[in-house]
C-alpha cells in the first residue's frame, strides 16, 4: 500500500466516523422521551431510589447477622506461650494451634427477639423502598404532564399572537384604504403587545417545566430535552370512594411498613425487657489444641444465670427507650389509616372535579371557536367591529387555555389518585 493510498483511506475512515458520530448525536438530540422512558430513567438514577434499595440490602445483612447466632461459632487461634523457671534464668516458648467450636443453645430469648426484629426490619425496608419508588413514579408523571401542559399553553399563546398579528394587518390595511379610522388600530396594537408578553412567559414556563422533569429523572438540565405526547389517550374508570379507601388500606406500602415497624419495635422491647431480669443461658463448647506435639481435646456444656446487678442504669434506660419506640410505632400505625383516608378522598374529589371541568371546557371551546369564526366572517363583510373581533379572540384564547388546563389537571388527578391508593406504577414491571 502506497503512502498516498494509506493517507486517503485514513481520511475516508475519519469522515465515516465523524458522520456516524454526528448521526448518533443528532438522534439523541431529536429524541422525544415517553412517560415510560422518563420513569425508567428516574428509577435508575434518582438518589432517593438508590438509597432506599441500599437500605434493603443493609436490613438483609442485619437479618443474616442475627441469624448467625443459631449456628456454631468456629474459631482458630494460634497460641504462643512463654514460660521460665522460678528464678527467671531459663525461659521457654511454646506455640500451638487451637480450634474451638461454641454453640449458643439458649440465652433467655435474646436471640429470638433479635432475629424477629431484624426480620421485620427487612419487611419495613422493602415496603419503604416500594413507596419511595411509587413517589418517584408519581413525581415524574406529574412533572411529565406539567411539561406537556406548558408546551400546549405555549402553543395557545403563539396562536394568540398570530390571531392579533393577522387582525392588526387587516385593520391596518383598512385604515390605509380609508375604510377604518386610525384609532381602531390602538386596541389591536395593545392586545398584540400583551399577547407577545404572554408568549414569552409561556416559553419560559416550558423551559422551567423541562428542568423540573429532568431533575425528577435524576438528570442534569439539557436544553435539547423534549417529551412526546402519550400515544393513546389517558383513560380511567372511576370507582366509588369507599373502594379506593379499602384498596389503599390493604396494599399501600407505607401501611405494610408501619405494621412491620410495629412488630420490630415490639421485638426490641421484648429484648430490652429480658435484660432487666436474671437471664438463663446454656452454651456448648468444644476445643481441640495441638501444642508441642501434644493434642488435647475438651468439651463442655455451661449453663447458668446472668443478671446485671449494676451497670449505671443502662438496662433500664434501654428498656424505656424501647418502650417509647414501641408506643410511637403504635401511634404511627394508627395515624397512617387517617392519613390515607384523607389523601384518597382529596385525590378522589380532585379527579371527579377535573373530569367535570374537562367536559365543560370542551363545550366552552367549541362555542368560542364557532363565535370566533362567526365574528371573523362578519368583520370581513364589514358588519362587525374591531372590538367584536378582539372580544372573540379573547374568548377563544381563554377557552383554549381552559381546555388545556382541564385536560392536564385530569391527567395529574388520575396519577394522584393512583398514588394515594398505592397502585401507581409505570415503566418497568413492578417488583
Amino acid at each position: 500500500m502506497t503512502p498516498k493510498f494509506r493517507s486517503t483511506a485514513f481520511l475516508l475512515l475519519c469522515i465515516c466516523l465523524s458522520v456516524q458520530c454526528s448521526q448518533a448525536q443528532q438522534g439523541e438530540t431529536n429524541k422525544r422521551w415517553s412517560l415510560e422512558e422518563c420513569i425508567n430513567s428516574a428509577l435508575q438514577n434518582q438518589v432517593d431510589v438508590l438509597i432506599a434499595r441500599n437500605q434493603v440490602i443493609r436490613a438483609q445483612a442485619q437479618y443474616s447477622k442475627a441469624l448467625s447466632n443459631y449456628f456454631p461459632q468456629v474459631r482458630v487461634e494460634n497460641i504462643a506461650f512463654t514460660g521460665g523457671s522460678a528464678s527467671g534464668v531459663l525461659s521457654q516458648t511454646t506455640t500451638g494451634t487451637a480450634v474451638s467450636v461454641a454453640q449458643n443453645l439458649f440465652d433467655g430469648g435474646l436471640r429470638e427477639a433479635s432475629v424477629s426484629a431484624a426480620r421485620y426490619g427487612v419487611r419495613s425496608s422493602e415496603a419503604q423502598r416500594k413507596r419511595v419508588e411509587q413517589t418517584i413514579v408519581y413525581n415524574v408523571t406529574r412533572a411529565y404532564f406539567e411539561l406537556l401542559r406548558a408546551k400546549r399553553l405555549a402553543e395557545v399563546a403563539r396562536k394568540n399572537v398570530e390571531y392579533n398579528e393577522a387582525l392588526f394587518s387587516q385593520v391596518q390595511a383598512m385604515v390605509e384604504k380609508g375604510e377604518a379610522a386610525a384609532v381602531d388600530l390602538l386596541p389591536v396594537k395593545a392586545q398584540l403587545a400583551n399577547a407577545r408578553v404572554s408568549l414569552v412567559a409561556a416559553e419560559n414556563q416550558v423551559r422551567t417545566a423541562a428542568i423540573e422533569l429532568q431533575n425528577q429523572m435524576g438528570f442534569a438540565p439539557r436544553s435539547d430535552f423534549d417529551v412526546a405526547e402519550p400515544t393513546a389517550p389517558v383513560e380511567f374508570q372511576v370507582q366509588s370512594l369507599d373502594a379506593y379507601i379499602s384498596a389503599a388500606l390493604q396494599i399501600r406500602p407505607d401501611v405494610l411498613q408501619r405494621a412491620a415497624d410495629l412488630q420490630a419495635a415490639r421485638a426490641q422491647r421484648t429484648s430490652a425487657r429480658i435484660s432487666l431480669y436474671p437471664r438463663p443461658y446454656v452454651t456448648a463448647e468444644y476445643q481441640h489444641r495441638v501444642s508441642g506435639g501434644y493434642r488435647e481435646s475438651a468439651s463442655q456444656i455451661i449453663g447458668g444465670f446472668v443478671f446485671d446487678v449494676f451497670n449505671g442504669g443502662a438496662n433500664q434506660a434501654a428498656y424505656r427507650e424501647a418502650e417509647i419506640q414501641f408506643r410511637n410505632a403504635q401511634l404511627e400505625a394508627q395515624q397512617i389509616e387517617k392519613d390515607i383516608r384523607a389523601e384518597v378522598e382529596e385525590a378522589y374529589l380532585n379527579l371527579t372535579s377535573a373530569k367535570e371541568r374537562l367536559v365543560a371546557s370542551e363545550v366552552s371551546l367549541e362555542a368560542a371557536t364557532e363565535n370566533y369564526e362567526a365574528q371573523k366572517e362578519r368583520y370581513a363583510q364589514g358588519s362587525g367591529t374591531t372590538l367584536d373581533m378582539l372580544n372573540a379572540e379573547v374568548q377563544l384564547v381563554t377557552a383554549q387555555t381552559g381546555q388545556v388546563q382541564a385536560q392536564y389537571d385530569y391527567y395529574v388527578a388520575i396519577a394522584q389518585l393512583k398514588y394515594a391508593t398505592g397502585t401507581i406504577w409505570g415503566g418497568r414491571n413492578e417488583k
